[in-house]
């Protein structure tokens, strides 16, 4: 049996670095139903395409588990890894979106900040214009930010314009 160390910054990474590894844990479906249980909580919210459950590890982030074969979660990822690298002018595009903070190799499975629903908390009056999936269950609060925490419909999102836009919430 061969033991490798990890460095604690490897801890989400995948280590297993070869198809008999993954073989020998994914014959067993006692396992895979015990590492599904530790890695994910209670169901908090369902869409079209993902279902989304706390995340056991650590309660200000949840996993989101793509069902299909929609690529939500990759484009949600590509848009996050593009966004967080924003500086100077741009850098506040950050403050409007809940970060990822990984993703699984076969796009299915991602881990996001957690946000939360206040219902009687006031919403902001404008957003910027390249957000297009305006509606309420898009968002939610990071502290005192009110962020986008469902942004893998994004298709138009190029131009990070300052331009701001009435919103008309549900």
């Amino acid at each position: 049996m061969v033991v490798r160390k990890y460095e604690q910054s490897e801890k989400l990474e995948n280590n297993l670095l070869q198809y008999d590894e993954i073989k020998h844990i994914t014959n067993n479906f006692d396992v895979v139903l015990d590492i599904v249980r530790v890695i994910c909580g209670k169901m908090i919210s369902y869409g079209l395409f993902r279902d989304v459950y706390e995340y056991n590890l650590d309660d200000k982030y949840v996993v989101k588990i793509e069902r299909g074969n929609t690529d939500c979660n990759l484009v949600e990822y590509m848009l996050w890894s593009e966004i967080k690298g924003l500086k100077k002018d741009l850098a506040w595009v950050k403050d409007w979106f809940a970060p990822i903070l990984w993703i699984s190799p076969n796009n299915k499975i991602i881990v996001m900040r957690k946000t939360k629903y206040i219902p009687n908390r006031k919403k902001p009056e404008t957003i910027p214009k390249f957000m297009w999936d305006v509606c309420s269950r898009n968002f939610g609060w990071i502290g005192n930010r009110f962020v986008c925490h469902d942004y893998g419909q994004f298709y138009n999102f190029i131009n990070y314009d300052k331009k701001m836009r009435k919103v008309i919430w549900d």
